[in-house]
């Protein structure tokens, strides 16, 4: 691992820059003086040493970046107002000169520097100070012109969502180390999981944060689904946690570690699409996948959320498609009176899938039927649902079928499949272009949960549970980009950036 370390000083910090200078060239010269290939073999070894290169020169570019940001006095001056407005209005922070900093970039190679560092100071408070030389869970102090730029945890913004990436992406912590390391960034798995949850933790605070003060706020004038077909959908999976038993009598075994519990969690999935007028996803929208590991009315507290932020109301139709799950259809209708969505526009349609196995478990009680006329039976009375009032007539002839020892199992589905009448309009939704299905939630579920968090023998502390499935949601769901500017500006992804903003990274570009 390649180390640039600054002198201190405004001496040091433009001696250095004239030497970035001179490497950036002479990394350049190396670069095209490469001989040319004449094997399959020799073509391979000219590509890695090219990407190698190219990493070490994007390195001392953006080191070069982060130095002529410490020279800029006005630039070190705006950082550290910002730092003191920040955090808690109690705690003051006071300067403590210019402090020793390592950041990571993401060419692998490690910046060492001094840069301007705040810290509390108890000046003028009265009392015994608690908890005294502790750092709570974001440290005690700031970096203030780090900090201004992004960069905290030790890293730059392009090495953190590398890092976050490959964690939620690679089947492992391992992998993901292996595979960071084929991009030149050599860390631990230590390092690795503790950038990922930092991100992750942020991210679910700014989030909660927005969707709390959507809910409390009036509803915006501007949408972003305005005139839209929004289909909602939500549904929970499963994936074990790893809890350390603690207390008196709890000894560690013959190995040196605490025993410990794997309970399973239920991580809950919210997806929300846009349909075109033939009730298939509009390619031009990306969907939105959100997670939470809270309980129901807390996921439907986020779903309120986030349609309130998204102007719902505003839509021409909102499809609430679901299994049935009691948890769910219990607060369906909250949901739309609370996102204020009116009801002449309000669809809530049980999935056809869930209903058809509910008549499958029926039919299974009917022991009287051999195999054959079983699966005849359930293709007829599942085909007969998409009919208009199939529903009804298909609970006609369970009804027929309930008698004897198989009554109660099949009185228990008919009853269910009646709580869930009017969510069974096939026909009529079918004839109005509606999707009677919720499979973008089940695969939701999969992508998100199954495939990366509910392997054989896996479990998860809870505390870095629900920040990699919140990041790895957001990947699924193609907005990474969005979601990285929008975390590095402190707000959720889906909150508008300000007018002052966009036109400060216009600018840039444009000198760029």
């Amino acid at each position: 691992m390649a180390t640039i370390e600054v002198c201190p000083g405004h001496a040091g910090m433009t001696a250095l820059l004239k030497k970035l200078a001179t490497d950036l060239a002479a990394e350049t010269e190396s670069l095209w003086r490469m001989a040319a290939p004449g094997t399959p073999v020799q073509m391979l070894r000219l590509e890695e040493r090219s990407l190698e290169a190219g990493r070490r020169i994007a390195d001392l570019q953006i080191a070069r970046g982060i130095v002529l940001a410490h020279l800029d006095h006005d630039f070190v001056q705006r950082a550290a107002h910002a730092a003191r407005q920040q955090g808690d209005r109690r705690i003051r922070l006071t300067g403590r000169g210019w402090s020793w900093a390592r950041v990571r970039l993401p060419g692998g190679t490690e910046l060492r520097l001094k840069s301007p560092y705040y810290r509390p100071t108890r000046k003028g408070m009265r009392g015994r100070p608690r908890g005294h030389g502790k750092r709570g869970p974001s440290g005690v102090g700031r970096y203030s012109v780090l900090q201004a730029l992004g960069i905290s945890d030790g890293v730059t913004p392009m090495t953190r969502s590398t890092v976050c990436r490959q964690v939620v992406l690679c089947d492992s912590y391992a992998e993901a180390q292996e595979q960071l390391g084929l991009l030149g960034l050599s860390l631990n798995v230590t390092t690795v999981v503790r950038i990922a949850v930092a991100t992750g933790t942020k991210a679910l605070v700014l989030r909660d944060l927005a969707l709390d003060e959507a809910r409390r706020v009036p509803l915006a004038q501007t949408s972003h689904v305005a005139g839209k077909r929004l289909r909602v959908s939500i549904d929970g999976g499963r994936a074990r946690t790893r809890r350390t038993r603690r207390g008196r009598g709890v000894r560690p075994g013959k190995n040196g570690r605490r025993p410990f519990e794997t309970p399973w969690r239920e991580p809950r999935i919210v997806t929300i699409d846009i349909l075109d007028d033939n009730g298939k996803p509009d390619a031009s929208w990306r969907p939105i996948y959100e997670v939470t590991l809270g309980n129901a009315d807390e996921a439907f507290a986020l779903l309120t959320g986030l349609l309130r932020v998204l102007g719902a109301h505003q839509a021409d139709e909102v499809i609430f498609v679901s299994d049935g799950a009691s948890w769910i259809w219990e607060r369906v209708e909250a949901l739309a009176k609370d996102a204020k969505i009116p009801a002449e526009r309000y669809r809530t349609i049980l999935d056809y899938y869930h209903a058809s196995e509910h008549l499958h478990e029926a039919l299974k009680a009917c022991k009287n039927f051999s195999p054959e006329e079983r699966g005849t039976q359930f293709k007829a009375m599942r085909g007969l649902l998409l009919k208009p009032g199939g529903p009804q007539q298909v609970l006609g002839q369970l009804r027929g079928l309930a008698r004897g020892r198989r009554a109660a199992k099949i009185n228990q589905e008919i009853r269910y499949l009646e709580r869930h009448l009017d969510h069974m309009r096939y026909a009529e939704w079918r004839a109005a272009s509606v999707p009677i299905g919720s499979g973008v939630v089940e695969s939701a579920v999969r992508r998100i949960i199954n495939l990366r968090f509910k392997s054989a023998s896996m479990c998860w502390r809870e505390d870095h549970l629900e920040p990699l499935l919140y990041i790895r949601a957001i990947l699924k769901a193609g907005r990474w980009d969005t979601f990285m500017e929008s975390h590095l500006k402190g707000h959720h992804w889906l909150t508008p950036v300000p007018a002052h903003e966009r036109a400060s990274e216009d600018r840039f570009r444009q000198a760029a």
